[in-house]
């Protein structure tokens, strides 16, 4: 994963960490609670459709890996909202959502293996499943470095106070990766802006679907706390989509 945000040493992390936090201004926010909400709803369709087709065989329930949807929800919320780059994990599965797991099965089973023989000269290409982890490895920056050069390529730069004011309703591109390119002042090689975004998207999905996979696991263990959880619901959102305003007074 390079030098991104999470493995940096401590002089990379403060530079990026300057650089990168304007991108989280408040009418980016905003715009990605919107994005949130389209995203979830492709889930809920999903979960409803299954529903449907279980009914129709006299069904009443369906029994589903919650982690594994969560994952795909949180992998197409980042890939719109950091790369404007549409997975689509929901619905399907594709060679990118394929290599970033492999990644994230190797760093579990680097963290937790005795001896480092990844180390040892030749191991990349002796070892199967090191030759699957660089393969994997080389589909992520493919996409990334791809992406990267694709907004590299029409950048607009302008001043951070500029970018944080955009009129988001109207922009076709709201990423991270966007507002990264157009900062002025902010050059930073390729590589360095491909390893935070690797960050990102390999620390920043899984974190997340494993949040909510144990929030509905304890909410299924205590009924009464469900039951209030639908009821602040109701009465904030009521039938409308969540905002980010409304956000702020579910509590």
């Amino acid at each position: 994963m390079g030098k991104g945000l999470i493995p940096a040493d401590l002089d990379t992390w403060k530079q990026r960490r300057r650089v990168i936090a304007p991108g989280f201004h408040a009418l980016y926010l905003e715009a990605m609670v919107n994005m949130f909400a389209d995203c979830s709803e492709r889930t809920i369709m999903k979960f409803e459709k299954l529903l449907e087709g279980e009914d129709s065989r006299g069904g009443n329930s369906i029994e589903l890996d919650l982690e594994a949807e969560f994952s795909s929800l949180a992998l197409d919320i980042i890939g719109l909202g950091v790369f404007n780059y549409d997975f689509g994990s929901v619905t399907k599965e594709s060679p990118v959502i394929k290599a970033v797991y492999g990644t994230l099965f190797e760093a579990e089973h680097r963290s937790t293996f005795y001896i480092p023989y990844w180390k040892i000269p030749l191991a990349r290409w002796i070892v199967p499943r090191q030759r699957k982890f660089q393969n994997d490895l080389k589909i992520i920056n493919d996409c990334l470095d791809g992406l990267i050069r694709n907004a590299k390529e029409t950048r607009q730069e302008t001043d951070v106070e500029k970018l944080q004011s955009r009129d988001y309703s109207n922009l076709k591109d709201a990423s991270l990766l966007r507002f990264l390119v157009d900062m002025r002042g902010a050059d930073v090689d390729d590589r360095q802006l491909r390893d935070d975004l690797m960050t990102m998207l390999i620390a920043g999905h899984e974190t997340t679907a494993a949040v909510l996979t144990w929030a509905v696991f304890l909410l299924a263990q205590n009924p009464s706390k469900v039951k209030k959880a639908q009821a602040e619901v109701d009465s904030v959102l009521g039938q409308k989509k969540p905002t980010f305003e409304s956000l702020k007074k579910l509590e």
